[in-house]
């Protein structure tokens, strides 16, 4: 059939000046041009793979028969009943290069119609590495024979058929639509004509638009937006026309209720003047501590005190009293005196005391020294931070 096709043996071609009008491609076998094929149907990626075979198969056997070049149109390629391509010649070309470039045109337009973008990238690449006919035939057949296999071969070759079956089918209700008729119908349920459904092969797929489905996300958005800020809404509108219509309602009391001043806030105490130095006569420095941690105040306290002295003085003894200081209200209350025996050309000297500590919120202890000249330690505080003066207090504030 090929052969036949492509006229390798019967088929003669006259000059174009010898025919009568332009040539016409007459299909013996049946069939449907591709073009009208590739334009209702898509093809899977194995019907195309078939097709883009039998093109190279009849070029490649035209070209290895020594005939010359062939030359065909579009409506020269025909799909035939029993699902193959073939290829009706209207003459000669000029070279085998502008055959093959005619063949890579049809070989692109099979492979774009197909659903997978894969073997048409790869026919591509084959086509774009070939320089002739040859080269083009066995890289186009290597790239396409990666989508089926020979057990498949019959049953794709069947739905190629039944594709054309098909295209003819709707052909022959177009042309019976298009020619006018004067025969009345009757317009009975049982002789009404139907018309025809496109099988399931003859509607193209179509993926989602994106625009839709943009769309249908942000109605969902508003709406659930709507749903949600509903009640809220509802409730201001509500609450504001009741303010426009009763601006003051009955039910509200018109009474002020008294109000209490506010607390005067506590402040802290002022600091503690002992009013001596630390330093005078032989006495040339007073410190005191806590003996036993921190005091607290209500309970005794235990003070040691350390007096440097001059060892040139010989002073014998020294007298201190520990002295406590109320930072609130500025009283003092001295401690039973102590006295430090100092060996002659000592430095210094140290001695323990205890005193009563009075209820207080600021309280101070210092060493005060009497004999032989009167100074005094820096203050300890009781507590030693965060102390706190009621108001009203003689000395809040300093």
């Amino acid at each position: 059939m090929i052969e036949a096709v492509l006229g390798v043996h019967a088929t003669d071609f006259k000059n174009d000046e010898a025919r009568s009008g332009p040539p016409v491609c007459v299909d013996d076998t049946g069939g449907v041009a591709l073009g009208r094929l590739l334009a209702i149907a898509t093809l899977t990626p194995a019907q195309a793979a078939l097709l883009v075979t039998d093109v190279v198969d009849q070029l490649e056997l035209a070209h290895g028969r020594g005939r010359p070049p062939i030359r065909f149109r579009d409506g020269d390629v025909m799909v035939s009943d029993t699902g193959q391509l073939t290829i009706r010649s209207t003459g000669d070309a000029g070279s085998w290069d502008e055959a093959r470039d005619v063949a890579a045109r049809l070989l692109h337009r099979i492979v774009t119609n197909c659903r997978s973008e894969t073997l048409a990238d790869r026919v591509e690449v084959a086509i774009a590495e070939s320089s002739d006919l040859v080269g083009l035939a066995r890289r186009v057949r290597y790239a396409a024979a990666t989508e089926f296999d020979d057990a498949e071969i019959g049953r794709k070759r069947s739905q190629l058929a039944a594709l054309v079956t098909a295209v003819k089918g709707r052909a022959r209700t177009e042309d019976a639509a298009a020619e006018p008729t004067d025969v009345p119908i009757p317009a009975t349920g049982r002789n009404r004509r139907r018309p025809s459904v496109g099988k399931v092969w003859h509607r193209k797929r179509r993926r989602p638009s994106k625009r839709r489905g943009i769309f249908a996300l942000l109605a969902v958005l508003i709406l659930v937006g709507m749903v949600w800020a509903a009640p809220t809404a509802w409730s201001e509108l509500n609450r504001s026309w009741r303010t426009l219509l009763d601006p003051v309602e009955s039910s509200m009391d018109d009474r002020i209720s008294p109000v209490s001043p506010p607390a005067e806030p506590e402040t802290g105490p002022g600091p503690v003047d002992t009013a001596l130095p630390g330093a005078a006569g032989p006495i040339t420095q007073v410190a005191a501590t806590f003996a036993n941690g921190p005091c607290e105040a209500g309970q005794s306290c235990t003070v040691r005190v350390d007096v440097g002295v001059d060892p040139a003085a010989n002073v014998g003894a020294v007298t201190w009293n520990p002295t406590v200081y109320d930072r609130c209200t500025g009283a003092t209350l001295p401690g039973a005196e102590v006295t430090i025996p100092v060996p002659p050309g000592a430095r210094e000297a140290y001695g323990i005391g205890s005193v009563d500590l009075p209820p207080g919120s600021a309280l101070a202890v210092a060493a005060v020294t009497t004999v032989p000249a009167a100074t005094a330690s820096e203050p300890m505080y009781v507590p030693s931070e965060n102390a706190t003066c009621s108001p009203g207090s003689p000395r809040d504030g300093g």
